[in-house]
């Protein structure tokens, strides 16, 4: 809830300053509408006096084609480049160059005027001034130099005035760019847009003769120098074949290919063999010839013959194994048997000895064959190498004499194209609208102006107002009085208006009755009685912070006020500047405070003067001369309750609080104080300030009156302590 409603009161405050700031416009709203004038009338006196000046303008089209020299092609482009190209003839066209070729276009005798402008108001104005007044010879204006025709002087002036005059306005996303020339003279205006279009076009075909014959005589250059390469490298071409005896290279390089490509099979082949036989190979070298160790090669067990004498050794064996259960070693059967077996088991390790020669042989063939074979393909690849570094330096020379030959050909054509009397490119820009008469000025723009002059015062007097109303710390209402002080405010007094109703303003109660001034004091009174039901505050000072501020018209008017329902004595305290006496018509040299202080009168009623019904006056009389030590006197306080007596109220009228200490030594002697604070013009600080110390006085501040309010701005600010024209209006 507290942060909800501190933020309540923050957008409070933020729509308070917003209203407040408004109102300070509404409030300022004259000072506004008389800056706004001044800008206005400024604004007036300058453009009428200003020259009119017409301009005209002549469309160009401008089209964005590269050329190329060499092959004769157009190619359009959009983009950087394209960008690039209208900001390059945008540029051209606002040159010293082509103003100067658009200045000979012009007819100069028609425009004497064009290096002479004539004075404006201001110009005149200043002679006027330093004609009249000696010391404001600075401000006259020297006379235009003349120049004689036809000089370097004369055309350069053309020239930096022309260009002055002139303003390239390319069209956003258009090929169209717009040349703009401002003169005092409508048909100089025309005359000279159209020179500078006309001046641009003719520079265009210029261009183009010089860029044709430029390259006319640099590809005749090319074409000799072409020529020439274009002979030696055919001749270096042919050399280089009758050197290497070069017929057909591709033919013979697919010859050697197809003999690479089987003998790298055969290689294949060979290197499968050799694979498939070396590890046979190494069993065999690492057996010997150890019929035994041959046995445990698998290879060897599965040759035909070498299977066959194995299954007779075996079966020989199986043989003996069953004679023996029957016969002896002697037997005949048994000695057969004994020979057919060692006749068998000879043929197998025969055999096996005669398969292991047999793989060995193979491996040694393989190995030579594949020996053989990478030498024949090694130099087969290279006699391909050495083809192809010959294939690699004939196609450097033939494309070399391709080249030249080509462009040769090339520049030969571009040579018979390029030739003067031929025909030239198509323009790339040509006047599309030429300038025509303009119908009115160009400037100024009288209406424009006034309205941005008025907009633009009324925008500096917005922000004066608003710069003014910051910095000003003045009060303007009652509620704001209450607000900074933090006492209460009695009532906003109006201004006296004493030029409209006649007569002194410290009797405006009497005399007036039904002002709204008078209903205010009136107002005071009724909050004093009301804050002394029990009538202790009988005596009562009025003061205020600074000089100024209706104190003194206050007090008297407060006194009137009073006499109405009681008896009351008006007492001068303003030892310094006393005006009692002068307000209420006593005169000057009548008796009063003074005198009772220092002896002179032996009766206070000496003192006393009646200058309206229930109301009695006490000047200061003679001049006292040290006012502090008659405010801190005892002599002072007895005479002031001396006084007092036979009165209903007593107001004393004191300095300013600010300016001397006169009002703080008077607090301690009264019973309660009237503080006066000047309807904006006391500063806010100030009077929070002096109130600060009255505070510390023994006397209580009853209230705070408003003096001098503004009516209108009262209303407008809805014061609630301001009553208008009160009861009697």
């Amino acid at each position: 809830m507290s942060q909800i409603s501190g933020a309540y009161s923050e957008a409070q405050d933020e729509s308070g300053d917003l209203i407040a700031q408004l109102k300070s416009l509404v409030e300022y709203r004259w000072h506004i509408a008389g800056i706004a004038l001044i800008f206005v009338l400024v604004t007036a006196v300058v453009v009428f006096s200003q020259q009119p000046v017409y301009r005209a303008v002549a469309s160009i089209l401008i089209e964005y084609r590269q050329a190329s020299v060499l092959e004769g092609a157009d190619i359009y482009e959009t983009g950087a480049g394209a960008n690039s190209y209208y900001a390059t003839q945008i540029t051209v066209m606002g040159s010293r160059d082509m103003a100067s070729r658009a200045v000979e276009k012009v007819d100069w005798g028609k425009y004497p005027d064009f290096l002479t402008s004539k004075p404006s108001q201001m110009d005149k104005l200043r002679n006027r001034l330093a004609s009249a007044v000696p010391f404001l010879q600075f401000l006259k204006s020297e006379p235009p130099q003349l120049l004689e025709p036809g000089s370097e002087a004369h055309t350069a002036a053309l020239v930096k005035a022309f260009m002055a005059s002139t303003k390239i306005v390319p069209l956003v996303s258009t090929q169209l760019v717009q040349v703009h020339f401002l003169s005092t003279s409508r048909e100089m205006a025309v005359d000279g847009a159209n020179a500078l279009a006309e001046a641009y076009i003719d520079s265009g075909f210029e261009a183009q003769f010089a860029a044709t014959k430029r390259a006319t005589e640099w590809l005749n250059d090319r074409l000799i120098g072409v020529k020439s390469n274009l002979e030696s490298s055919e001749k270096a071409l042919q050399v280089f074949r009758e050197s290497q005896d070069i017929v057909n290279i591709g033919s013979g390089r697919a010859v050697f290919e197809a003999e690479l490509a089987d003998n790298m099979q055969r290689l294949r082949d060979a290197q499968r063999q050799k694979t498939q036989l070396q590890n046979t190979y190494a069993k065999i070298q690492s057996a010997g010839y150890n019929d035994f160790l041959l046995q445990q090669v698998p290879t060897l067990l599965q040759d035909e013959l070498v299977r066959k004498t194995k299954e007779v050794f075996l079966a020989a064996q199986n043989d003996i194994s069953e004679l023996e259960t029957r016969y002896g070693p002697k037997h005949p059967t048994m000695i057969k048997a004994q020979a057919k077996l060692a006749e068998a088991k000879s043929a197998f390790y025969i055999q096996l000895r005669r398969a292991a020669d047999n793989v060995k042989g193979q491996y040694e063939i393989a190995s030579r064959n594949l020996s053989s074979l990478s030498v024949v393909v090694n130099e087969t690849r290279r006699q391909i190498r050495e083809l192809d570094r010959e294939d690699y330096n004939l196609q450097i020379l033939k494309r070399e004499a391709d080249t030249n030959s080509q462009l040769y050909n090339t520049i030969l054509k571009r040579f018979k194209e390029a030739d003067v009397a031929g025909n030239f490119q198509p323009l790339k820009a040509r006047i599309i609208d030429p300038a025509i008469l303009p119908k009115r000025p160009h400037a100024p723009n009288k209406r424009k102006a006034l309205t941005f002059a008025a907009f633009f015062g009324l925008l500096a007097g917005a922000i004066l107002a608003l710069i003014r109303n910051y910095l000003d710390t003045g009060i303007k209402t009652g509620d704001e009085l209450e607000q900074i002080s933090g006492v209460p405010v009695f009532a906003s007094i109006p201004a006296s208006g004493r030029r409209i109703f006649g007569g002194s303003v410290s009797r405006m109660v009497e005399n007036n009755p039904r002002t709204a001034f008078a209903e205010g004091l009136r107002t005071v009174r009724t909050g004093i009685l009301l804050a002394d039901l029990d009538k202790k505050n009988k005596k009562i000072l009025v003061t205020s912070a600074l000089p100024q501020e209706g104190k003194s018209s206050i007090a008297t008017n407060l006194a009137l006020a009073f006499s109405q329902v009681e008896k009351v004595l008006l007492v001068d305290c303003d030892l310094r500047r006393p005006s009692l006496a002068k307000y209420l018509g006593v005169k000057g040299d009548s008796a009063g405070m003074g005198e009772l202080l220092q002896g002179s009168l032996d009766k206070v009623s000496k003192a006393i003067h009646h200058v309206a019904p229930n109301v009695d006056l006490m000047p200061i009389g003679k001049e006292l001369p040290s006012p502090g030590q008659v405010l801190t006197s005892s002599r002072f306080r007895e005479l002031l309750d001396e006084v007092a007596e036979g009165y209903d109220r007593v107001i004393i009228d004191s300095a300013p609080c600010q300016t001397v200490s006169d009002s703080l030594l008077l607090a301690k002697h009264v019973d309660g104080i009237v503080f006066v604070v000047r309807y904006d013009s006391s500063p806010t600080k100030l009077v929070q300030t002096t109130l600060k110390r009255l505070a510390k006085s023994q006397a209580p501040i009853l209230g705070l009156v408003l003096n001098r309010v503004d009516p209108v701005r009262a209303v407008r600010s809805e014061d609630t302590y301001y009553h208008g024209k009160g009861y009697y209006g």
